[in-house]
């Protein structure tokens, strides 16, 4: 009898196994999704914006992987997903990469910023609320925004980001740079003005003064929202901006070239004049970055990324791909660039860039 019930004990166990060794793991990413979907109702309908849902963040050091001669290679993650789950996008204009190496990328058209390790794996996202305005007669309604630049804050724990809301009582479409925690915590913010386009933004860290292209305007504003400076660009249309180590303001005129203005909002000089598809020309070039050497680099719509020397020179093309938009640098000198065509996100190691 005792040998029996022993059999059947180890039978039984041995079927346990087998079901959960065989069986395929749920996926969090629909559990996930629909927390953070009920969650955000939840708030909304409460016009409860101060506390912003995020997904839960998943864990993943798995190492690049390495060509044959033991180098890292590119690595390109994403895909298009309109109203879809994390790590798919609609429109990923604007990358920022934070000093501990997490990816931040705006997600226009879902109204969020997903967030990525080095390697691509996907680790949480926040909706971006602007706030929860109410109107006289009724209730409260979450107004959100389409974010298309982010760049992060002389205090790393923070970041501002830019992009298009509308505001709850007129309906009118207006750009509104708001700065959140990296958790995707509503700190403040402040209204640019009225735009269809996508602006672009970065922050003088050198300054403590945050940088903001719209269509033929480029701006520098305080903290607290106060315009610095501004200064228009007749015929042209901004693309991307940032700056350098003396302040020095670039940004890419999206018909044609680069511009450099100085701390005060002077313009000193342009490069990339000649409009065309051949070796250092520009043609609609969009995302601009410096390297810690104060190189250039210029996503341009010819399907290449290219370097430039501080001075404008060409130096050669970093990398081919379809339509980069967005650019920034990580700490350890990995590139990161976005394609809103093939809507990924595409990650070059630090040798490719340094070559």
């Amino acid at each position: 009898m005792t040998a029996a019930v022993l059999g059947l004990c180890i039978v039984s166990g041995i079927s346990l196994w087998l079901y959960f060794s065989t069986s395929p793991p749920q996926t969090t990413t629909t559990a996930a999704t629909s927390a953070v979907t009920a969650a955000t109702t939840k708030n909304a309908a409460a016009g409860c914006c101060s506390s912003v849902p995020t997904l839960p963040a998943v864990s993943n050091n798995s190492p690049r992987k390495k060509g044959g001669d033991g180098k890292l290679e590119k690595i390109t993650f994403g895909g298009p997903g309109w109203r879809a789950g994390p790590g798919k996008f609609s429109n990923n204009y604007g990358v920022a990469v934070s000093a501990d190496n997490e990816i931040f990328v705006t997600d226009f058209y879902n109204r969020r910023v997903q967030v990525f390790s080095i390697n691509g794996a996907y680790l949480r996202l926040f909706p971006t609320i602007v706030s929860g305005e109410c109107k006289k007669m009724g209730g409260c309604k979450t107004v959100y925004m389409h974010p298309s630049g982010v760049s992060f804050d002389v205090d790393p724990g923070y970041m501002w980001v830019v992009g298009q809301s509308k505001r709850h009582l007129n309906c009118k479409l207006y750009d509104v740079v708001v700065r959140y925690s990296t958790n995707g915590r509503l700190i403040n913010k402040f209204d640019v003005g009225s735009t269809i386009f996508y602006p672009a933004i970065a922050m003088d860290v050198r300054n403590n003064k945050i940088i903001v292209g719209e269509k033929d305007r480029i701006m520098m504003f305080h903290p607290n929202g106060t315009l610095y400076w501004s200064s228009k660009l007749p015929g042209s249309f901004v693309e991307g901006v940032t700056s350098d180590r003396e302040g020095n303001v670039l940004l890419t005129d999206g018909k044609k070239s680069v511009k450099v203005y100085n701390p005060s909002g002077v313009q000193s000089w342009e490069f990339g004049k000649i409009h065309g598809p051949g070796k250092g020309q520009l043609r609609f070039p969009k995302g601009i970055c410096l390297d810690t050497s104060g190189r250039i680099i210029v996503a341009n719509s010819n399907n290449r990324v290219d370097m430039f020397t501080s001075r404008g020179e060409f130096i050669r093309t970093i990398a081919t791909m379809e339509e980069p938009w967005g650019i920034a640098m990580g700490p350890d000198g990995e590139l990161v660039v976005t394609s809103p065509r093939t809507q990924t996100v595409t990650v070059f190691p630090r040798q490719m860039v340094r070559l």
